[in-house]
């Protein structure tokens, strides 16, 4: 008997140790999720449209867009995942491509960010400019056009009355902020004149920078609201192809801002499924599509900014 209490009390801290492990990390079957971190109070990401990295980083045009990245962090080698438009937005909402251009009234099945949000009773929306009303199926109006916005092709969101009830005209942004009902997780698309694609780029830079001066001049700034500002691809065919062949888009400016983001520049290659990633990893999500493939990495920044912060 006294033999065997020393490898009974071994056995003991072996079983403690597997279950400390397993603890401070999360198997998935979307991959083996980050080390789970403090999620955000808010994270709000906001594209703009059909600009090059070096179009904007350095550009007189854009002075706002410059000097969030000189006091947050600039991702320099951040890849779109393919052409057109479209696929973009609905990579970073699925972490697939199963629609390949600007189509109308298409719509593709399977899982989504949503899914996992509400899974989890994470709160979201959708905040499109130009939008006529909630759940709006039109195909364009004025300035907005629905090849930004992927919520509406997502079968298991444009068919679901809650659900689509959550993608809005951004008109609904300000009173939802300054009432403080902002949700969790919020996706903010400007319209064609306010994004880069059809206006000036000192516009969308001017709409931006009021954007972020709300933001900032709201409690929910004071918290720990992380901001993404990044593009849906570049308007040059870049040869350069990142992250083993997933971004084909083009290098794009991505910046991540926030009052605990650290201020710098990170040159870790980064696609559209890296921000998805980064987003679920932020909330202990499961990893969706290409979101789980070793060649996707998270983003530090986003996912986890200051583990040591209070």
């Amino acid at each position: 008997m006294r033999n065997q209490r020393p490898l009974a009390l071994l056995s003991l801290m072996a079983v403690l140790a597997v279950a400390a492990a397993a603890c401070g990390s999360q198997t998935t079957s979307g991959g083996r999720a980050d080390r789970l971190a403090r999620p955000p109070d808010h994270l709000v990401v906001v594209m703009e449209e059909n600009h090059s990295f070096e179009q904007i980083i350095g550009s007189p045009a854009a002075p706002f867009l410059n000097r969030l990245a000189a006091h947050g962090t600039l991702l320099t080698q951040y890849y779109a995942i393919t052409h057109p438009s479209l696929p973009n937005y609905v990579a970073l909402l699925s972490g697939r491509t199963p629609i390949e251009n600007n189509c109308h009234a298409c719509a593709f099945a399977g899982p989504t960010l949503v899914d996992q949000l509400e899974a989890r009773h994470i709160s979201w929306a959708a905040y499109f400019q130009g939008l006529p009303r909630p759940c709006s199926t039109v195909a364009g109006s004025g300035a907005y056009t629905e090849a930004v916005d992927p919520f509406m092709h997502a079968v298991d969101i444009r068919h679901h009355p809650s659900r689509c009830d959550r993608v809005l005209p951004f008109r609904r942004f300000h009173p939802d902020l300054a009432a403080g009902r902002l949700p969790t997780v919020v996706f903010v698309m400007p319209d064609l004149h306010h994004e880069m694609h059809s206006g000036p780029v000192q516009v969308a830079d001017a709409w931006l920078q009021r954007l972020v001066e709300q933001l900032q001049a709201s409690p929910v700034w004071r918290s720990d609201t992380r901001l993404v500002v990044t593009f849906d691809e570049s308007t040059r065919h870049d040869v350069r192809i990142c992250c083993a062949g997933l971004g084909r888009g083009g290098r794009i400016p991505t910046i991540i801002a926030g009052p605990r983001i650290p201020q710098g520049r990170d040159p870790t290659p980064y696609t559209h499924y890296s921000l998805l990633r980064s987003i679920e990893a932020a909330f202990g999500l499961p990893f969706l599509g290409h979101a789980g493939d070793p060649a996707t990495t998270t983003i530090p920044a986003l996912a986890d900014p200051s583990p040591n912060a209070a």
